[in-house]
């Protein structure tokens, strides 16, 4: 009988073909990008800080090569007694396999089961990942009368002092959930272990599963040989699930292919008719909004990092850090200047952008940005400076939205659905991209500026941090090209 292990269970759960693949062609799937191994970091960094809360708990340290010796560790320490707690504590039963985050011994008897989970809510998938992870345990023999779900807490504020592992952390309590899952869990984990003792892939086609509860590596592969639509229904802007299943149950993948008849919302129908015509079109007054914006001209755009676990004082569970930003200004025609501050070093970095910025930006001039993501920042930044809040207020009241502006006003077949500035600037603004540069989305960005922070290689750090610059002024020179589109539209 294979051995089927925690983690398998998930991907099964959600996929038999992706289950199937882990046994047989692991070899197919996509190796995991920058930004997914950051979240594989962050579960191990929030992982170990959690095992911190039961300081004389025993840690298994055998890695998952060393199934055999985990098992024994786990029993011996079990058997003396004495262990509080124990981290990565491995159980068997019935070919079914699990390495527990947390085991608490409770004073009453008996054990509590805990899952860590650097997010910070309780997810349907870490009920079933528990109840999986209870079965296993309790088929080994351990008395487990509790089981808990521990995540971030949103509400909890750094001092800047010393981090407060109780209140960091909050146990989501999931036993009866879990039990009431239990025979599920058990019938499901039968299914899986012959379905995998078969010599051909079980046949599943792809669907909104390749995407929940988590991207699956093999997608790529399961898709290569499928023909999409040219302009999917999924190019309309905020369509409703109920319009979706209308249209599947009529059959209808394609826009060109929907009805004249058929409701839609305004934006949706605009979108609709330009994919009919395959010419753009203006619907607004392009004119009348851009009027709004006063000179001089400047364009500006933050990159920002979310710690997990708070850095700074004042912060909180993933709060964004404002820790690059660019301004391009526009003087008069075609005179354009370029300014950026990057804090290059692991202190707090609000106060030096602050500074920073008010002397970028000047005190006039409207302040154009994609999207309202740079207020959001500002008004984070004003608490953070509370000295200087007044005059971030007043570069608040300067800001013009653009994304606004094209969503409000112009639409190209090419956008395919999207008004982000990377889907819009291709078509508004021929030639221009991103694809030359290392750096080329906010995602990437953040950790690659957490990557240099932790390196001790100098030359390394001085070729992150200027791909993190190139990134962050193309966003502003895009703007600026962006708006001289518009103008001629």
């Amino acid at each position: 009988m294979p051995t089927l292990s925690k983690s398998r269970f998930i991907s099964g759960s959600q996929c038999h073909l992706r289950l199937w693949n882990d046994f047989h062609a692991r070899d197919l799937a996509a190796d995991p990008s920058a930004s997914l191994q950051a979240i594989f970091d962050t579960g191990h960094e929030v992982g170990e800080l959690a095992c911190k809360r039961y300081p004389d708990g025993h840690f298994v340290a055998q890695n998952h090569l060393q199934i055999t010796e985990a098992l024994v560790e786990t029993r011996q320490v079990l058997e003396q007694g004495t262990a509080p707690a124990l981290f990565e504590a491995a159980f068997e039963h019935q070919g079914l396999l699990t390495r527990a985050d947390i085991i608490e011994r409770l004073a009453s008897g008996g054990w509590r089961l805990i899952e860590v989970k650097s997010t910070m809510s309780l997810k349907d998938v870490f009920v079933l990942d528990v109840a999986f992870q209870l079965s296993v345990l309790r088929g080994a023999g351990l008395d487990v009368r509790d089981a808990a779900v521990m995540t971030l807490e949103r509400s909890y504020v750094y001092d800047g002092i010393e981090l407060d592992l109780k209140s960091l952390f909050k146990l989501h309590f999931v036993l009866e959930q879990c039990e009431n899952l239990l025979d599920t869990v058990r019938g499901n984990a039968r299914e899986m272990q012959d379905l995998v003792s078969a010599k051909e892939p079980p046949n599943v086609q792809i669907g909104d599963h390749c995407f929940t509860p988590y991207d699956c590596p093999y997608y790529e592969h399961c898709s290569r040989e499928d023909v999409f639509p040219d302009h999917g229904i999924d190019e309309l802007p905020s369509l409703r699930s109920a319009r979706r299943a209308q249209l599947n149950e009529a059959g209808i993948e394609e826009i060109r292919d929907i009805p004249d008849d058929f409701p839609l919302t305004n934006l949706q129908r605009i979108v609709h008719q330009t994919v009919l015509d395959q010419q753009s079109v203006v619907h607004g007054d392009i004119s009348a909004m851009l009027a709004e914006i006063n000179s001089p001209v400047r364009y500006l755009d933050f990159e920002t990092f979310a710690p997990p676990i708070p850095r700074f004082v004042g912060t909180s569970p993933y709060d964004a850090i404002p820790f690059l930003f660019s301004v391009h200004t526009e003087l008069e025609r075609d005179a354009v200047t370029h300014a950026d501050y990057l804090h290059e070093h692991d202190d707090d970095p609000r106060p030096h952008i602050v500074a920073q910025l008010i002397e970028a930006v000047g005190d006039e001039g409207s302040i154009c940005t994609y999207s309202n993501y740079e207020r959001t920042v500002l008004n984070s930044l004003a608490k953070a400076v509370p000295e200087r809040a007044e005059e971030i207020a007043s570069i608040s009241s300067r800001l013009f939205d653009l994304h606004r502006v094209v969503k409000s006003t112009v639409y190209h077949s090419e956008f395919r659905g999207s008004f982000s500035i990377k889907s819009v600037l291709p078509v508004l603004v021929p030639g221009m991209g991103y694809d030359d540069l290392e750096i080329s989305d906010g995602q990437t960005a953040s950790v690659h500026y957490v990557q240099a922070l932790n390196s001790s290689d100098s030359r390394d750090r001085k070729q992150i941090f200027e791909n993190l610059r190139a990134y962050c002024e193309r966003d502003t020179l895009a703007m600026v090209r962006l708006h001289d589109a518009l103008q001629r539209l």
